[in-house]
Order: C-alpha cells, then structure tokens, then sequence
C-alpha cells in the first residue's frame, strides 16, 4: 500500500477496528505501509476522536457514548421504532403473567401496547407507566417506592432496590440507553438506574431489553448487563447487519421489527 492520507489511513483503522474489535500498532505499520510515530499520531487523534481507547502495544475500539438526556427529549426520538418495537414484544406474553416495565420511553410505548384481556400483574418504577395504567382496567398496578429521579419520572435509590428484592417476577421488559454489541453490553446513562435493573434481573425468570436501532453501537455509564442465553432483545431493522452479527453472538435471543410497514406486519 503507498503512503495514505491521514484520512484515509484513520478511515482504514475505523473499519479494521470495528470488523476485529482490536490492533496492534506493529500490525498497522505492516497494513498501511508507514511508519510505528505516523501510526501512533493517528491513534492519538482517534482517541480524541472517542473513536478508540489506545492500549499497551496498539488501541481497542470504542462505541460512541451517549450522554443523559430528559425523559421529554427521549420521548420525541424514534417514535415509530419505539411503537414497532412495543407491538412485537407485547406477543412474549402470557396470562396472568406478573410482568416488570422498566423506565425510559420504550417502556412506556409497551405499557400503552398492552392489551387488557392478559390480565396481568405489572410492578414498575415508572410513573409515566403507572399513570399510563391508571384507569384502564385489566390491570393490577404495583408501583415500587423511592427516590424521583431528576432527569424521569422514575423512582430510584434503596426503598425502591428493598422493595424490588420482594418480589419475583416472571418476565421483566427493561430499556437501554446504549448497547455495545461488540461486547454484548447493555448500559444505562446512570448508575441508580443500573444499580435497579441488576436488582430487578436478579427477581425475573425472563428478561427482555427494549431497544430501537439507534442505541446499538453506542455505549454509556453505567453497565446493567451482559446479553446471553437468557435474554430477549427487540430491537428494529435499522441495525446494521454487522452489529447484527456480533449481537446475535451473545447467545441472546434477537429479535428484529420491521419498521418500513404498517405495525401490524411486524415479523419476529
């Protein structure tokens, strides 16, 4: 390979990085065809980028991260893959299920998918779902106690972690504010939201994460989980095919919507 523009040898880096998860500064060197202070200067800017995390010897790759946004701001994005995504995951149902909704937005388009013939038992920590909930019949609502968190209207802290711990729970439907699906890794943008979500996946036979397109690829704060043989994700057909790929190596079972066409014909 001749002497590269610094673009073009950093586009090469970005996409060896996302196809291998890791280089090595020697194996660069030998690819580009430069030299080891040339390829450490472009490691350098990268990681400043937020594209990489440099490592002894070479760098890693590093999923973009997302910041905290207000629970109005979340409810404005993705709209159409939330409701796509809320639909197909209603079918994981059974009746008379006791069923956890988890905070954040999606939950809240899969409390208003709900239908009331399942009569099911729903615990959450989600006043938007509970409110959402309120005056529809063929629900039991349990709200867990806690602290109102500041950016949703979520209850948080250790009444809400004590009241988790008392009851099980048969399949649980959380959120996600990132996924990294190099790694399998499911995040949340604070730590008490993780710290209920590892409490509340301790209590469930079944764990489902609700997660449009835009959230994979991406990492944040807090780590809640690790996809495996254990859990669901429903996500929507913007997924890239290799985030696909990499996710569905987890174990996890994955589950993609169709979003181009009427929500009735989403596929599972």
């Amino acid at each position: 390979m001749s002497e590269s523009t610094n673009n073009d040898r950093r586009e090469l880096i970005r996409k060896w990085l996302a196809e291998e998860g890791s280089v090595r500064v020697g194996d660069l060197v030998e690819r580009l065809k430069v030299t080891s202070m040339t390829v450490r200067r472009d490691l350098a800017a990268m990681e400043q980028e937020g594209v990489l995390v440099r490592t002894h010897g070479g760098a890693a790759y590093q999923a973009p991260m997302v910041r905290d946004l207000s629970f109005s701001e979340k409810d404005a994005l993705h709209a159409r893959q939330k409701a796509a995504i809320a639909e197909a995951a209603v079918r994981l149902l059974k009746p008379a299920a006791s069923v956890f909704i988890d905070t954040g937005t999606t939950a809240l388009h899969f409390a208003r998918a709900l239908p009331k013939t399942l009569d099911l038992r729903i615990f959450t920590n989600n006043l938007r779902v509970a409110m959402d909930l309120f005056s529809r019949e063929g629900f039991e609502v349990n709200v867990y106690g806690g602290r109102l968190a500041r950016q949703s209207p979520d209850l948080v802290g250790e009444t809400a972690l004590t009241r988790a711990q008392e009851f099980r729970i048969d399949i649980a439907f959380f959120g996600a504010d990132a996924i990294d699906p190099r790694r399998g890794e499911v995040y949340a943008a604070d730590l008490p939201t993780a710290h209920f979500d590892k409490t509340v996946h301790r209590q469930a036979e079944r764990l489902v994460v609700l997660a449009d397109s835009s959230k994979i690829g991406k990492h944040s704060i807090a780590l809640v989980a690790r996809l495996d043989e254990r859990m669901v994700l429903v996500t929507d057909d913007g997924v890239s095919a290799r985030d696909l790929a990499s996710l569905r190596k987890t174990g996890a079972d994955i589950r993609v919507v169709r979003t181009e066409e009427p929500l009735g014909s989403d596929t599972l």
